[in-house]
C-alpha cells in the first residue's frame, strides 16, 4: 500500500499537468469560437446589405422588364395581334427573365408603290408616256377596243407682209400687199378610235377665233383695219393604217388619208377663215425607235379643190421630231416643221408672190395623269416670214374603252 501511496503521489504532477493541458485547451477553443463569432458578426451584416443591394436590383430590373413588355404590346396593338407576356412573379421572388419580343418586322412594301426614302424607276410607265406621245402626233394607232379623245387649244401669234385675200367694200375678194397683224384662237377635239387590222378612225372638230389687223398703203398714206372672226372650222374625217412594223432598218411605217369637209367659212366680218374648201390630205409617217428615244419623220401632201373661182396652192409638208421618255411618266420632244405652199390662183390667174415656205421649231413636253389622262404642252417658233412668229398648244387627251373589246363575248 505504501508502494502504491507512493506512486500516487509521484504521478499527482503528472495528472495534474493534463488537466492544465486540457483546461489551456479549452480555453483557447472558446477563444477561438468567441474570436470567430467576433469576425463573423460583420460578415454577416454584409451578406445581409449585399443580399438588399440585391433585391433592390432584381426590382429594378422586374420593373424595367415589365416597363418594356407594355411598350412592346403597345407596339405590337398597331401592327399585329398582341404577344402573350409572362406571368409576374410571386412576390418575395425573383421572377424570371422574361425573353424579349423579336423586333417587329418593317411593314411590306405596296405592290406598285417604291419603299420611303427610295425610287424606283418603272420602265412600263416610261413606255406608256412614250407611246401616248407618239398616238397622238400620229406616229402609233390605238389598238382595236380602245378609243381617245383629245380636246385641244392652240395660240398663235402672225406678222406677215405678204399678198392677202382681203373682201373690199360690196366689191368681193380682193388682193393686195398688206401688213397682216394677227391672234389666233383654235379650238376643238379630236377623236380617235382603234379599228381592227391596225387600223385607226380619225375625226376633228375645229373652232376659230381671230383678230386680224390689216394695214395698207396707197403710197400717200396708211389705212388700217381691225376686225375679229369666227367661225367653226373644216371637220376632219381620216383613216390611218399600220404598213410595216420595225424590223432591223426598216421603221414603222404608218399611211393616212384625211378628208377636210368644207363646213368652215371663207370668211367671217371681214376676216379671212381659211376654210369652206375640200381639202384631201395623204401622208406617211415613220418611227424609228432606240429607247429611250423614238425618231419621227413624215410627209404629207394637201390638195386643194376650187371654189368660187379661188384655188389655194397645193401644200407640201415635211417634219421631222425626236421623242425621249425623260421620267417615268413624262416624255420630252423637239422638231422641225416645214410646209411649201404653191401659188394661189383666182379664176385660173396665178397671184404673184402668194408661193411661200413656212418653218418653225417645235419643242414639247408630255405627262401621264392618272390611269386614262394625259397631258401635252408644244411651242413653237417661227423661223421664216409667212410662218406664225410663235404658236403655243395644250392637248388633253382622254383614252378609255369602247364598248366592244377584242374577245369580248357577245351577249
Amino acid at each position: 500500500m505504501t508502494i502504491n501511496n507512493k506512486t500516487n503521489i509521484m504521478e499527482y504532477p503528472v495528472a495534474r499537468r493534463k488537466v492544465s493541458s486540457k483546461l489551456a485547451l479549452m480555453i483557447s477553443t472558446g477563444m477561438i469560437v468567441s474570436g470567430c463569432a467576433s469576425v463573423q458578426a460583420p460578415e454577416n451584416q454584409a451578406d445581409t446589405a449585399l443580399a438588399n443591394r440585391l433585391m433592390q436590383k432584381l426590382d429594378e430590373r422586374d420593373k424595367l422588364i415589365e416597363n418594356l413588355q407594355q411598350r412592346v404590346q403597345q407596339l405590337e396593338s398597331t401592327n399585329t395581334a398582341p404577344a402573350k407576356t409572362n406571368k409576374q412573379a410571386a412576390p418575395g421572388t425573383i421572377a424570371q427573365a422574361a425573353t424579349p419580343p423579336a423586333p417587329a418586322k418593317p411593314p411590306a412594301a405596296q405592290p406598285g408603290k417604291p419603299a420611303a426614302g427610295s425610287f424606283e424607276v418603272d420602265e412600263d410607265a416610261a413606255q406608256r408616256a412614250l407611246e401616248r406621245t407618239l398616238v397622238q402626233t400620229g406616229a402609233l394607232l390605238l389598238p382595236f377596243g380602245q378609243a381617245e379623245i383629245q380636246p385641244f387649244g392652240t395660240y398663235s401669234r402672225r406678222e406677215t407682209k405678204q399678198p392677202f385675200l382681203f373682201v373690199g367694200d360690196n366689191t368681193g375678194l380682193q388682193v393686195a400687199n398688206a401688213s397682216i397683224r394677227k391672234d389666233e384662237l383654235d379650238m376643238g377635239a379630236n377623236l380617235l378610235v382603234g379599228l381592227p387590222f391596225e387600223s385607226q378612225a380619225e375625226f376633228r372638230i375645229p373652232y376659230q377665233f381671230i383678230n386680224q389687223s390689216v394695214v395698207t398703203t396707197d403710197g400717200t398714206k396708211a389705212i388700217e383695219n381691225s376686225n375679229t372672226g369666227s367661225s367653226l372650222g373644216n371637220v376632219r374625217i381620216g383613216l390611218a393604217k399600220t404598213l410595216t412594223h420595225e424590223s432591223n432598218w426598216v421603221p414603222d411605217l404608218t399611211a393616212r388619208l384625211a378628208w377636210d369637209a368644207p363646213t368652215g367659212s371663207l370668211t367671217s366680218n371681214n376676216v379671212a377663215m381659211g376654210g369652206g374648201f375640200n381639202d384631201f390630205v395623204a401622208s406617211i409617217t415613220a418611227l424609228k425607235r432606240q429607247d429611250p428615244l423614238a425618231f419621227t419623220g413624215t410627209v404629207s401632201y394637201q390638195k386643194t379643190l376650187k371654189k368660187n373661182g379661188i384655188e389655194p396652192g397645193d401644200q407640201l409638208n415635211l417634219s421631222v421630231g425626236a421623242t425621249l421618255a425623260a421620267s417615268p411618266q413624262t416624255s420630252l420632244s423637239i422638231g422641225l416643221q416645214q410646209t411649201y405652199s404653191q401659188e394661189t390662183k383666182i379664176n385660173n390667174i396665178k397671184v404673184p408672190g402668194s408661193d411661200n415656205v413656212a418653218s418653225a421649231f417645235t419643242i414639247g413636253a408630255a405627262s401621264t395623269i392618272g390611269r386614262s389622262l394625259f397631258v401635252s404642252v408644244l411651242g413653237g417658233i417661227g423661223l421664216t416670214e409667212s410662218a406664225p412668229a410663235y404658236f403655243f398648244n395644250v392637248t388633253l387627251p382622254f383614252r378609255f374603252d369602247v364598248p366592244y373589246k377584242p374577245g369580248a363575248s357577245k351577249p
